[in-house]
């Protein structure tokens, strides 16, 4: 096929794909039920993160802390932390379901069949969810805004959202690699539960990854969020620009390709080796 029609298929596929899943993600935040539990988890995190900052933590700025991060002060730190959690789960969430719902609705069959790109259709599927997990984010860090007082600059807001951008492209390779545990072992909820507290400790969401041993810390520079979450308070927190910040992103992109490359060798493995063992549906 001449590259101009691959790029032409490439882009129906994406835009049909990502319009669809895109479009059912929103449907919840139509739902009164489901943005009470959105609104009602947001004020639990953040009232979480000021019983810590003020019972814990003591109200000030804890000088090992300080001495860690240099940031001011530890709430505002925690609330972009829980602010971004989001944007992790639905990278498990979203990813480990792209198959497992198209399987729910019966639909995965014709799918499978379809002579169409894996990796723009898998993109795809996870840029909607990670493009609507934007309304969760939006909505706690306004939350903590109104509550704690945090304030931004055009400067550094626009650093942040370039950062943020970048972490959500980024965390797509997590996506891929759920999206093929959940294809060969069809429980994608359950390995979300067990891995999501996973990310929120090795990303230092609630203290800072400098904290942790070594080894853990090399560990913690694989995953994309740990990097966006350090472009995101330094530009919101300590003000620093794009030239400050140019290597967190650039080993933020280093870590979202590998895990991209990774994530979609993993769903081709998983999908030849559920084509073998026949259980391409769901069972």
């Amino acid at each position: 096929m001449p590259t101009e029609h691959r790029l032409t298929a490439w882009t129906r596929t994406f835009r049909a794909t990502f319009g669809a899943s895109l479009r059912n993600q929103l449907r919840f935040y139509t739902l009164r039920g489901w943005m009470l539990s959105t609104l009602l988890g947001s004020l639990m995190l953040l009232a979480s993160a000021a019983v810590i900052a003020h019972f814990v933590v003591g109200g000030g700025v804890p000088p090992r802390f300080f001495a860690l991060t240099g940031y001011p002060a530890y709430l505002p730190f925690a609330v972009l932390g829980l602010a971004a959690n989001g944007l992790v789960l639905s990278a498990l969430d979203d990813g480990g379901t792209a198959v497992y719902q198209e399987e729910s609705e019966g639909t995965w069959d014709l799918i499978a069949l379809t002579p169409m790109n894996r990796f723009v259709w898998m993109f795809a599927k996870t840029s909607a969810g990670m493009t609507a997990s934007f309304v969760d984010f939006a909505l706690l860090l306004g939350a903590g805004t109104v509550a704690f007082g945090l304030t931004f600059t055009a400067a550094n807001l626009a650093v942040a959202v370039i950062g943020l951008v970048f972490t959500v492209v980024a965390l797509q390779g997590l996506g891929f690699l759920f999206a093929a545990a959940g294809l060969y072992w069809k429980q994608p909820y359950a390995l979300s539960m067990i891995f999501g507290p996973v990310f929120v400790f090795l990303s230092g969401m609630l203290f800072p990854v400098q904290a942790l041993p070594g080894w853990v810390q090399a560990v913690s520079n694989v995953f994309p969020i740990t990097h966006g979450l350090t472009i995101l308070r330094d530009s919101i927190l300590l003000g620093k620009g794009l030239g400050e910040l140019l290597p967190a992103f650039e080993a933020l992109a280093a870590s979202g390709a590998m895990l991209m490359v990774l994530g979609y060798a993993a769903f081709q493995v998983m999908e030849r080796k559920a084509r073998a063992r026949g259980v391409m549906g769901r069972y």
